[in-house]
């Protein structure tokens, strides 16, 4: 049986074990929320039951002799707190955060505490986090769209292909239910989990914990799956239809078997318009992509769980083509030409939690394994006859290309968690190995096929401590320790030092500023070779030197709660870097080749203001920053970086100088189940040569829309989306030498319609 098989029969076999307890399926990307519950002359409240209920997660303890109750493991998201006892009750509203440690005073009649300031909690972080409920996710437009989500946070635009850039740089890092989703290769179009199948998702931008490292970092994606609590049912069925050859289907069912609690997600999509295509209208371009996700959680007394995540995917994209020339698009194709990307992924993790008695620690365990396969048909007797038509005229004859590259990763994650009244302490350890296989053809007319054949193993290891201390109720220092080491094609090693302080100057007012160093290993990709022969000849030999990226990075910031639900930050930061990984694309082809960069920085401004009550969901992003890189390596380019001291700094090809994103949603009518959502978006062009400065694009901005009404146990839901209302059309690149031209899509209406039971 193939391993990756045998992995995945081995985790299904242990989730639905029989345990011999009830206990909330607690997620695995958490904070923790403690504190005490005193009677009015401030006198402990023994043996109250404190409930902290949120979305599709409830969970309930006994307060000790001393008043005092926690909870160990919390998803992040809102969350309300509430307490009863004889003498009266109390009740508050807390935000956590991963690694949040929320501080709360309850006294009986009344809330008089407040939360300490503390590393990622809301109101101890006044920055670099943002996190997206269910409820939220569901009215947004494009909520079908992982990325879609992610670039509405502040320090992120939306590049070509609905790229997230991060901060100036490519790359980011994607958890589910806190175990790692690496990405094997820079060319994949689908998404790592459909947003649907998501009870929340949460965004760090900077501030990163030291637990977080050892791959591309330009933002963190930690998504939490949709889950049931003990003893729910249910499930629904959603059609959805509509313009550019939109059709999709989605099966959701949530059940119990014995104590073990089920969520299964069946998603299936068609499109006509799948990628940014090179011409305004677009031609060759239709998409499907099929998903299927199970998570299991399978309580194991009142302090041990078990859990598993299961996921298959696979999408299909015809590859845009341009048959007609333009000065924006010098790629002329012939038309009929088919190229295909086709796209498969599995996932499969295991996690084990062991909470502590009294609240205030746990342990944890996550194997996980990951296949990741992408396939590129090129046409190669069409793609051949394409030319490039130069500026004086002339016509330079094109290649054609397939590839069918596969990476298989084993992983192991361990972590240890401990706090006390004053420090919070955690340590792990992250172990991975990946194995990659390429098999590249290039078709050269008027030479022999070049084929490619190249195969890698790697590993990335990361070990780390932090701790969060509260040195005084209005100051927290969270220092952490984190060191990297990979191997592969090259080998690296980083002690990275992160440091942060928030202090909170005044009622609800936190001055916030962070240190730390990143590193990020370089992929097993290899297709370094195939860009060298594809820009030179098939005789050219490759040199390989791409070397780990090393950052710095650096924020300060004011945040400030104005009242529970509605927050706002602003934030200046300054990211450096040596050997930036950057991407290249391949001949004409949506395939993309790993080079460095000597140098690269972004610096700038974002502000974030955001606003969550029963009626209105709302948040605005604004951000300005300048992108610079120079110094292009010589493994795709065949020509020596420069030395740091000598590069000149130009504008990154994904610079957006000044980018906005805002959406706001009113929910209205009984029990505020109906709901209406607008949503913009803003950015100025990007540069049209890089690495020349050499002018920008228009700036452009869009508008989507979404009107629908919430399914009930006994009612039809519906949801009307919009993306693009006004059918803006942009030029989101045009070739640049490292880039071909794209174009953004039209406008598209879809319907979808939801039956639950």
């Amino acid at each position: 049986m193939h391993p990756f098989r045998m992995a995945l029969t081995a985790f299904s076999c242990a989730a639905v074990a029989v345990a011999a307890s009830v206990a909330p399926a607690r997620a695995d990307v958490v904070g923790a929320v403690r504190g005490t519950l005193t009677r009015a002359d401030h006198r402990p409240l023994a043996g109250v039951t404190v409930t902290l209920a949120g979305e599709r997660t409830t969970q309930s303890v006994l307060t000790g002799s001393d008043g005092r109750f926690a909870f160990a493991r919390v998803p992040f998201g809102h969350y309300t707190l509430q307490a009863t006892a004889a003498d009266g009750s109390a009740v508050a509203s807390v935000d956590v955060a991963t690694d949040a440690i929320v501080d709360v005073a309850l006294v009986a009649t009344a809330l008089i505490g407040r939360t300490n300031a503390s590393a990622t909690s809301v109101r101890g972080t006044p920055v670099s986090e943002n996190a997206y409920g269910a409820r939220r996710l569901a009215a947004l437009p494009r909520n079908d769209r992982l990325d879609a989500i992610v670039e509405q946070v502040p320090g992120v635009v939306r590049f070509s292909y609905d790229e997230p850039v991060a901060h100036g740089f490519h790359g980011l890092s994607y958890e589910l239910d806190g175990a790692p989703l690496p990405q094997s290769t820079s060319s994949n179009f689908a998404q790592l989990i459909d947003p649907r199948n998501a009870q929340a998702v949460e965004i760090f931008t900077g501030a990163f914990p030291a637990e977080f490292g050892g791959s591309r970092q330009g933002a963190i994606v930690n998504v939490l799956s949709g889950g049931t609590e003990p003893g729910a049912g249910g499930g629904a069925l959603t059609l959805g239809a509509g313009e550019l050859g939109t059709t999709d289907a989605r099966l959701a069912e949530h059940f119990t078997a014995g104590r073990a609690q089920f969520s299964l997600a069946l998603n299936g999509a068609r499109s006509a318009r799948g990628l940014d295509a090179p011409s305004k209208d677009a031609q060759h371009d239709a998409s499907s992509s099929s998903d299927q996700f199970l998570r299991i959680a399978l309580p194991m007394g009142e302090r041990d769980l078990l859990a598993a995540d299961i996921s298959n995917q696979f999408s299909s994209f015809q590859i845009p083509i341009n048959t007609t020339f333009s000065p924006q698009s010098p790629y002329v194709a012939v038309p009929g030409t088919d190229d295909v990307q086709r796209e498969y992924d599995r996932f499969a993790s295991l996690s084990y939690t062991h909470t502590s008695k009294d609240g205030n620690g746990y342990v944890r365990l996550v194997p996980w394994v990951r296949a990741n396969r992408v396939v590129y048909a090129g046409d190669l007797a069409n793609d051949v006859l394409a030319n490039v038509v130069n500026p004086d005229g002339s016509l330079t004859p094109q290649n054609g290309v397939q590839e069918d590259r596969a990476a298989t990763y084993t992983g192991l994650r361990a972590s240890a968690f401990r706090a006390s009244d004053r420090h919070a302490l955690k340590a792990g350890i992250d172990v991975q190995v990946e194995n990659f296989s390429s098999n590249s053809l290039i078709r050269i007319a008027g030479s022999p096929d070049f084929t490619d054949l190249a195969a890698q193993r790697g590993t990335q290891t990361g070990m780390y401590v932090e701790d969060k201390w509260s040195a005084t109720p209005r100051l927290a220092i969270n220092a952490g320790l984190r060191y990297d080491h990979s191997t592969g094609y090259v080998r690296g090693s980083q002690l990275s030092p992160r440091l942060e302080i928030n202090d909170e100057i005044a009622r609800g007012t936190v001055l916030h500023a962070y240190y730390g160093r990143l590193y990020s290993a370089p992929g097993l990709e290899d297709v370094r070779r195939d860009a060298v022969v594809t820009q030179t000849s098939s005789t050219a030999a490759p040199v390989y030197d791409l070397k780990p990226e090393r950052d710095t990075y650096v924020e300060v910031g004011l945040a400030h709660t104005f009242k529970p639900g509605l927050r706002g930050y602003l934030n200046a930061f300054d990211r450096t870097a040596v050997n930036v990984l950057d991407t290249t694309q391949l001949a004409n082809t949506p395939l993309f080749a790993v080079f460095n960069n000597a140098v690269g920085r972004d610096r700038g401004v974002e502000l974030r203001l955001d606003a969550a009550s029963a009626r209105v969901d709302s948040g605005v992003s604004l951000t300005y920053q300048r992108a610079e890189a120079g110094g292009v390596s010589g493994s795709t380019f065949l020509f020596a970086p420069g030395a740091a001291s000598d590069v000149t700094l130009q504008p990154e090809d994904h610079d957006a100088t000044l980018a906005g994103n805002a959406f706001y949603t009113r929910r209205f009518g009984a029990g505020l189940k109906s709901f209406a959502t607008l949503q913009a978006e803003y950015a100025t062009g990007f540069p049209t040569q890089f690495e020349s400065g050499q002018g920008r694009l228009p700036a452009h901005w869009t508008l989507d829309a979404s009107l629908g009404h919430t399914a009930a146990p006994h009612g039809i839901g519906y949801a009307l989306s919009v993306e693009n209302l006004f059918d803006k059309r942009y030029l989101v690149k045009v070739n640049n030498g490292f880039n071909t031209t794209q174009w953004n899509a039209p406008r598209r209406f879809v319907l979808r319609v939801t039956a639950p039971w």
